[in-house]
């Protein structure tokens, strides 16, 4: 399986961990049900409903890339995600979901952080 991180800048420490990083949440098997078109590969993505998620900014059910802090549980749709890139901790950073996943398994309110250590120092 693969994570996908939004790194605004180049880490000042790696990104290491002898366990796994993020719970299992896909749904198997992950990607888009038939053949994904070449010329066109972000299409699928629009497809997507992460309906168990709230964006924490405009309150609304995320659809297409699901963005979710490492550090703390706040979750952001492509849209707002993109409106305010500094918004957010500038320590912070995202994994991102791109594929359908069974949120409603996993507590994801309150969840303990993904890291326990800094990879920016400001």
């Amino acid at each position: 399986m693969h994570i996908f991180f939004k790194l605004p800048r180049p880490v000042d420490r790696p990104i290491e961990s002898q366990f796994a990083i993020l719970p299992i949440l896909y749904r198997q098997p992950a990607g888009p049900a038939g053949r994904l078109n070449p010329s066109h590969p972000k299409v699928y993505l629009a497809t997507l409903h992460h309906n168990a998620v709230l964006c924490d900014h405009c309150m609304d059910c995320i659809k297409g890339v699901w963005f979710r802090c490492v550090y703390c549980a706040k979750d952001l749709c492509d849209v707002c995600e993109n409106l305010s890139p500094h918004a957010h901790d500038r320590t912070h950073f995202f994994y991102v979901f791109k594929a359908p996943e069974d949120a409603e398994l996993d507590n994801l309110e309150g969840s303990p952080p993904v890291l326990n250590y800094p990879v920016y120092y400001l």
